[in-house]
C-alpha cells in the first residue's frame, strides 16, 4: 500500500474488523522482553577517560555480549532504537553512519526509528548507509525503520524503508510497534530532509495505535519515540503521549538523552504506559519485561543495565 493511502484505509479497515467478529478462541499468554537504546552517536566504543561518570561505559561489543546472554536466558526478545544513531564521533565523520548500521544488523536490532541527527548528512546519505546494513553480508536480516508521522512522499528511496508500523508474533502474544519523530524545524537543515514533512505525532498516533489493537489484535503496543521525554508543555512528548493517545503500553524514548534506572509510569485509559530512556551514547542498555495472560497485561517491570568493562 502507497503510504499516502495508510491513514485513508484505517477506518475502513476498522470497520471491517468489527463486521467480521465472531467467536473467538479464548486468547493466549505469553512474555516479551524489550531491550533498548537511543541517542547512541556512533558511540562505536566505550568512553575514554576524561569523560567523567561515563568513562569507560559503553561499547558496541559490550551491548552485542550482553544482549547475546539475555536472549539465551530469556526467550522472546525484542531489541530496539530510538534514533539518533549517527553523528558524535569521528566513526560518524569517517563511514556517514555506514558502520552504525552495519554493526546494529549484527548486534541484533529488529527495528528502529528515526532522530534529528540520522538526517544530518541529508536523505542520500541516511539511505547509503541503511543500504549498506542491506549489503551485508550476515546471518541477521537487516531491521525495518518505523515513522507513523514524518510524510516520505516526496523521499521515495527513504520511503520504501521506512514502515508505519509493523506486527511481531510470539507464542502466546503480538507485539506492535511504531515510531514518531520530533519536528525538524530548528533541529534539522531545510535541504537536509528535502522531502520530507513533519505531522503532530500525537493525531499520526491515534489511528495506527487503534489499527494495532482493533485490525492486527496486537496484546502489546510499543512506541519508538524520538521526541523527548518532559519538554513542559512546550511541544509534544513522551510523557504527555499516553494521555493523549489510548494503547500505548511502552514508549521507548530518545532525543532528550535523559538517564531513568526505572521505566516512569503514566496513567492512561487502558492502565498505565511504561515510558523509558536510557541517556546517551550507548552507556545503558534499557530492559522492560512484560506478561500477557488471556489478552490482558498483567506484569510490566524494566531497569536501566550499565555497559560495564
Amino acid at each position: 500500500m502507497e503510504r499516502r493511502d495508510f491513514l485513508a484505509s484505517l477506518g475502513a479497515a476498522t470497520l471491517a474488523s468489527h463486521l467480521s467478529l465472531g467467536a473467538a478462541e479464548a486468547p493466549a499468554s505469553g512474555r516479551i522482553t524489550l531491550l533498548h537504546t537511543n541517542d547512541t552517536h556512533s558511540r562505536i566504543e566505550p568512553f575514554g577517560p576524561g569523560n567523567g561518570n561515563l568513562s569507560g561505559l559503553g561499547g558496541v561489543s559490550r551491548r552485542a555480549t550482553l544482549v547475546r546472554q539475555l536472549r539465551a536466558q530469556l526467550g522472546p526478545v525484542l531489541l530496539l532504537d530510538a534514533g539518533d544513531t549517527f553523528q558524535g564521533t569521528p566513526y560518524f565523520n569517517r563511514y556517514k553512519g555506514r558502520l552504525d548500521y552495519q554493526l546494529m544488523r549484527m548486534v541484533g536490532y529488529d527495528a528502529g526509528t528515526l532522530g534529528n541527527h540520522d538526517f544530518d548528512n541529508g536523505v542520500g546519505l541516511l539511505v547509503e548507509a541503511m543500504e549498506s546494513m542491506e549489503k551485508l553480508q550476515h546471518k541477521n536480516p537487516p531491521f525495518p525503520f518505523v515513522n507513523c508521522n514524518f510524510d516520505f512522499k516526496g523521499a521515495p528511496d527513504l520511503a520504501k524503508r521506512v514502515r508505519p508500523y509493523l506486527v511481531r508474533e510470539f507464542p502466546g502474544l503480538k507485539v506492535g510497534i511504531t515510531g514518531v519523530g520530533v519536528a525538524f524545524a530548528g533541529l534539522v537543515a531545510p535541504k537536509n530532509h528535502e522531502g520530507i514533512g513533519w505531522r503532530d505525532p500525537y493525531e499520526s498516533l491515534r489511528p495506527v495505535v487503534q489499527r494495532l489493537r482493533e485490525v492486527e489484535k496486537v496484546d502489546l503496543v510499543v512506541v519508538l519515540s524520538h521526541l523527548g521525554y518532559n519538554l513542559n508543555g512546550t511541544a509534544p512528548d513522551d510523557l504527555q503521549m499516553p494521555g493523549q493517545v489510548p494503547g500505548i503500553d511502552a514508549v521507548v524514548g530518545g532525543h532528550t538523552h535523559t538517564f531513568l534506572d526505572t521505566p516512569t509510569r503514566v496513567p492512561q485509559a487502558r492502565g498505565e504506559t511504561l515510558v523509558f530512556q536510557v541517556g546517551f551514547g550507548g552507556v545503558n542498555l534499557g530492559r522492560m519485561d512484560f506478561a500477557v495472560a488471556h489478552g490482558t497485561l498483567r506484569a510490566a517491570s524494566g531497569s536501566a543495565l550499565p555497559l560495564l568493562g
